[in-house]
């Protein structure tokens, strides 16, 4: 399955990241270690998120824990980039 993804690490519930896609429309996904390993298995998994043409994103953690940042285009080429957004 391609995809792009990131690892960003521990975080707490009510960070928030701001995701700009250039070149596609993308699923733009928040997943924690479990989800994202079943995604990778292909087995059932949750994310936080969803199908966007239009950026920025922005995209809140739900909850405390380790999560990863997935986009995936179906294939086409995207560009992404993404901070996170501090109040």
């Amino acid at each position: 399955m391609e995809h792009l993804y990131w690892d960003l690490g521990s975080r707490a519930g009510g960070a928030c990241f701001e995701v700009e896609l250039r070149g596609s429309a993308a699923r733009v996904c928040l997943m924690d270690v479990d989800d994202y390993q079943a995604y990778l298995d292909g087995d059932e998994y949750e994310y936080y998120g969803g199908f966007f043409d239009v950026s920025p994103v922005v995209l809140e953690v739900p909850y405390d824990g380790y999560w990863y940042l997935v986009v995936d285009s179906n294939g086409r080429r995207v560009r992404v980039q993404f901070t996170e957004v501090f109040d």
